[in-house]
């Protein structure tokens, strides 16, 4: 592989750790054929493309000429890679390109604890939440046999050497205890992570979600078009999205997506939900959890209690 010039050692981890967990098929391998190029010269950044199409995304990647890492085929059509100054002024001139991002460091948001809604007949039976974060400690006694590591795209074995996944993880289950949990780690040992792997999670449930299914993501880049798509994408394949924000209620963006500061709670009543309505849309739970449309950004700041927290628990 070329030497790459100028990037943070967490971007070189997440390279490395693209081999086995980057959908990219066999009679595609630019991203393992690299060395193919000239070394490089000047200095290289890490970015995320995001194409016109799926085929359009296919093209590029099938060129060899971009040093691609991760390849995303279901929640987004793009790339992410290493390019000089000039390569990628001439990709923001293709056509088949509709926007480029810095790839950057994600960080997660921590939740607000609150008490879990009381007993009611439903219990998340049937249901799997996604809990993109830190990782799962799945040794936890109240978790049984429920939770597993299903993803992991920093590269390792799924173990949350940081706690906020199985923290969350454990918030979740404590609103909905039937429902099965999936640990998608998307953040390292140090907290943070980056935008690519971030993607590279979401795009993993795109493509294995099966059932009622709900995504929680106690991470920060909301402001990531990248990400964005790669939410709206989940929505409408069926999967409830909630994320973290200040705010204790539960608001709902015009792409369907849930914010709250209480979101594992949130997700876990979304579990709840569709235990008993399980072909129900993900704009249904919103409107059960009585989450309200966002007018403008999400705020920042804590308004009224969460919806959820002030039902009877009752289903």
């Amino acid at each position: 592989m070329p030497r790459r010039l100028g990037l943070p050692s967490v971007y070189l981890a997440a390279a490395v750790a693209t081999a086995a967990t980057t959908a990219i098929p066999l009679a595609m391998t630019p991203a393992s054929g690299t060395s193919q190029r000239p070394a490089v010269t000047e200095p290289v950044r890490p970015y995320i493309v995001i194409a016109r199409g799926r085929g359009a995304a296919r093209d590029l990647v099938g060129e060899a000429r971009w040093r691609v890492r991760r390849y995303y085929t279901a929640a987004l059509p793009g790339f992410a890679t290493f390019l000089t100054a000039a390569e990628l002024a001439e990709l923001r001139a293709d056509p088949r390109v509709r926007a480029i991002e810095a790839d950057r460091q994600i960080h997660p948001m921590t939740s607000r604890r609150a008490d879990p809604p009381p007993p009611g007949p439903a219990t998340g039976a049937g249901t799997t939440v996604y809990v993109v974060d830190s990782g799962l400690d799945p040794d936890r006694a109240e978790f049984g046999d429920r939770t597993w590591r299903a993803f992991d795209a920093t590269g390792g074995t799924g173990h949350d050497c940081a706690g906020t996944g199985t923290r969350t993880a454990g918030r979740v289950h404590s609103v909905a205890p039937k429902a099965r949990i999936a640990s998608v780690r998307v953040l390292g040992c140090g907290g943070s992570g980056t935008l690519a792997d971030a993607l590279a999670g979401l795009d993993w449930i795109r493509r294995h979600a099966r059932g009622p299914s709900v995504a929680n993501l106690s991470i920060d880049g909301a402001d990531s078009p990248a990400l964005g798509t790669a939410v709206r994408t989940l929505v409408r394949s069926g999967v409830f999205v909630v994320g973290t924000t200040h705010s204790r209620a539960c608001q709902l963006t015009q792409a369907g997506v849930a914010y709250s500061a209480y979101a594992p709670y949130i997700a876990g009543g979304a579990a709840r939900h569709l235990h008993l309505h399980p072909a129900a849309h993900p704009s249904v739970v919103a409107s059960w959890l009585k989450c309200a449309p966002a007018r403008g950004e999400i705020r920042q700041n804590p308004s009224r209690a969460s919806n959820l927290l002030m039902r009877d628990g009752g289903l």
